[in-house]
């Protein structure tokens, strides 16, 4: 971590540190003074602890990511159950997790360690076959990628989850396919067969006697995953605080520890006993659930809080949480640190194990039956709370009520299912009448979810924690100082909400596609085209637009100015719609038919939506936005608006995909397109950049918005020359990550959030 952040080799880092600890060593020993715990021990194990991290950080030479960028047959082991999902274009994406053995390129043969996800996709209303089983010899070609984040503040790191995992690349098969040749593995490959043969059942169990959308959510309690949910039932659990629910977690573990610590009792079963079984069933859901690491992880977290309370050793579990995160870290893979299941898991349990008993405690005087998950919940939510804002930005205040009123219930289905699922193996109408029963009480339990998450303030919105003011928190939080915890909230809100006088124009990583968000001196908000994949088998708006919208504390629009309808400049605004108010919509000439087939929403919901004419100016909190450039025939990219910000004496030019031709035009009108800042046209493309247009521009920073790894080869060396004749400084989002500028009017910064 810290060598990522001051720009340190590893090497250099651990000697620099060796090197101090010496020093230390030597002066102390002289001053008789020298005490070997206090100094050597912290020392080396920071050292062995950054040497293992980096030694996990680096890959080997053979490792299949070094290939990427090449079109090669790969050939390996079939490492998970294959996974069929419906995407939001209705087709259907196959998922494989290959840990790869050999690849072809160029006709020769290269052994390859790693792992790639191999994708495979169906056309809708055609059955997508897939005969493969875990251990089975997997073949395909194809175009290797490495995995990318969207590189915004707040965003999951996801390639750094996969290579937790040891996946280091991916690929969509070529047109030749999947080749599958069916192994009959070891004992290892047959017993992971034998567990997934036994969730099959559960799987099909379930879809023979309730709704596809039911049986997805139970089975997702049960054994984690979240293949067939329905996205609005993942929405209310998220705000009902309840979502970790829907996938294995260690409220899971400690479930069936409490299940079976509540027979033992029954039946009069010693300590010692009850959490040996509590741990052999542990153990066996453990191996049920896939045994990912996210599972061991809770499998472990849950075996701790079972451990206190089943052998009633609080103090020695303490102990044993920060021995299981080192273990984990140093020994297991150093790269869960940057996890967010580690960190809310780790998080979550310290604030069961320490925070809980002292909430118990002063609710005495309440039931026990709202006493106990009442303190639980606030426990795990008070310790984990910073982690939850920087990646959410967003506080469940309902729940309390929601782990009171509707967890029992779903509780109920995790345990029931889990028997249900034993009933229909050896008596399936029996097992049967169970997950009927089943499906009515889950869907009780949603049901009363929904009307909690419905509830006005159910969740609230919440300003963005920084590190210094994370870091203040926990110590806070360790000393048990409410008043700094005030004090630091207090002056949280009045940084968030208080003038700054400046102007921020954020150009947002969204893949393939434009967005800029700007912030004027009053938090008023702008937009500039949402990004969108193409084909909508992804939701840019949702999933990236919006995360960072209330990163930065957005809470309204004021109006979304778009270039042009395609998906990759207008396709997130749907979600923008949909998760806060806009008061208008800036779009081209296109009809309106067309941006709510984009947005994904019904035309009764555009009325908003304001045609933008060449000469328009809006004047926004001291912004003035200024249409250069509308045309209102046209087909394709050339029918792109051109705007310009204005803010003081800086000015940004924003293009959408506008072609040379438009460029031409411009100029011959003699239309004023000098500006600070240029938002490069059309993603780099040769179609867009002429040179006279630049040196009418003439930028002092120039923006490309574009996806890594993209399919077209953007942006094209041509118009990087042509971009290095304006001697403009270039930043792009595919290799910056998110691009800040801010502004007072005369002085203009630049920040990168990829540093």
């Amino acid at each position: 971590m810290a060598a990522d952040r001051f720009g340190f080799s590893a090497k250099i880092l651990i000697l620099g540190i060796v090197a101090i600890v010496a020093a230390a060593i030597i002066f102390t020993w002289r001053q008789k003074k020298f005490e070997f715990r206090q100094m050597v021990l912290p020392a080396l194990f920071f050292v062995l602890g950054a040497a293992r991290f980096f030694a996990a950080d680096t890959l080997p030479e053979n490792d299949i990511s070094n290939f990427a960028g090449q079109n090669i047959f790969v050939s390996g082991e079939l490492r998970d159950a294959p996974q069929i999902k419906i995407l939001p274009n209705d087709l259907q994406q196959l998922r494989l997790i290959i840990n790869v053995k050999e690849i072809k390129s160029d006709g020769e043969k290269i052994p390859a360690t790693g792992a790639i996800i191999l994708t495979s996709y169906q056309k809708p209303g055609e059955p997508l076959i897939f005969s493969g089983k875990i251990g089975d010899k997997i073949s395909a070609s194809g175009n290797l990628k490495l995995p990318t984040n969207y590189k915004n503040p707040g965003q999951i790191d996801t390639v750094t989850r996969l290579k937790a995992d040891g996946i280091t690349a991916r690929m969509s098969a070529g047109k030749n396919g999947i080749e599958v040749e069916h192994l009959p593995g070891n004992l290892w490959t047959k017993f992971l067969r034998f567990v997934n043969d036994i969730r099959d059942h559960y799987k099909n169990s379930m879809t023979g006697v309730m709704s596809n959308e039911d049986a997805a959510a139970i089975f997702a309690m049960l054994f984690g995953g979240y293949e067939g949910i329905n996205p609005e039932l993942v929405t209310e659990f998220q705000t009902t605080g309840i979502v970790h629910i829907l996938s294995v977690s260690g409220s899971h573990m400690s479930l069936l520890a409490a299940a079976t610590a509540y027979i033992c009792l029954l039946l009069k079963i010693s300590k010692g006993k009850t959490f040996a079984l509590g741990f052999l069933v542990i153990f066996t859901y453990t191996f049920l659930s896939g045994l990912q690491p996210q599972v061991i992880r809770s499998a472990i977290m849950g075996l701790l809080i079972f451990a206190a309370t089943a052998l009633n050793v609080e103090s020695m579990s303490r102990r044993l949480l920060t021995l299981t995160a080192l273990t984990m870290l140093l020994l297991f893979q150093p790269l869960l640190l940057f996890d967010i299941s580690f960190q809310l898991s780790f998080a979550a349990t310290a604030g069961l194990i320490y925070l809980t008993p002292d909430l118990r405690l002063s609710m005495h005087r309440l039931p026990k039956i709202f006493s106990y998950p009442a303190s639980m919940t606030l426990g795990a939510q008070i310790a984990s709370l910073p982690i939850i804002i920087w990646y959410f930005n967003q506080v469940s205040l309902s729940s309390i009520l929601s782990n009171v009123l509707v967890l029992p219930i779903l509780e109920l289905v995790i345990i029931g299912g889990l028997l249900g699922g034993i009933v229909a193996a050896i008596i399936p109408f029996a097992g049967k009448i169970i997950f009927v029963a089943e499906s009515l009480i889950f869907g009780a339990g949603a049901e009363l979810n929904r009307l909690l998450a419905n509830l006005p303030a159910s969740s609230v919105q919440v300003p963005t924690l920084g590190l210094a003011a994370g870091i203040i928190y926990y110590i806070a939080l360790i000393f048990r100082r409410p008043e700094i915890l005030i004090v630091l909230l207090i002056f949280s809100a009045i940084n968030f909400f208080k003038p700054s006088g400046n102007v921020e124009v954020n150009f947002v990583d969204v893949g393939q596609g434009d967005c800029a968000v700007v912030l004027t001196p009053h938090k008023k908000c702008l937009i500039f085209d949402t990004g969108g994949v193409r084909e909508k088998v992804f939701d840019v708006g949702d999933r990236v637009v919006v995360p960072y919208l209330k990163h930065e504390n957005v809470r309204e629009v004021d109006t979304i100015f778009l270039t042009h309808v395609h998906e990759d400049h207008s396709g997130g605004a749907g979600a923008i719609i949909k998760e806060m108010p806009v008061r208008e919509i800036v779009t081209a000439g296109e009809p309106k038919s067309e941006y709510a087939a984009v947005f994904g929403i019904s035309e009764k919901f555009l009325n908003n939506l304001h045609t933008g004419k060449t000469g328009e100016i809006f004047k926004i909190d001291g912004v003035e936005v200024q249409i250069l450039y509308a045309p209102n025939v046209g087909t394709g990219n050339e029918i792109s608006n051109v705007y310009r910000v204005k803010y003081g004496e800086i000015t940004f030019l924003i293009t959408g995909d506008l072609v040379k031709e438009i460029e031409t035009d411009m100029l011959n009108k003699k239309i004023d397109v000098k500006s600070t800042v240029l938002k490069v046209g059309h993603h780099g493309s040769d179609t867009s950049s002429g040179e006279e247009f630049l040196k009418a521009v003439n930028p002092k920073c120039a923006v490309i918005c574009v996806g890594a790894g993209n399919n077209f080869g953007h942006p094209r060396q041509e118009v990087l020359e042509r971009l290095k004749k304006t001697d403009a400084k270039l930043y792009r989002t595919d290799i910056d990550g998110l691009v800040k500028f801010r502004t007072n009017g005369k002085n203009l910064t630049v920040e990168t959030f990829d540093k």
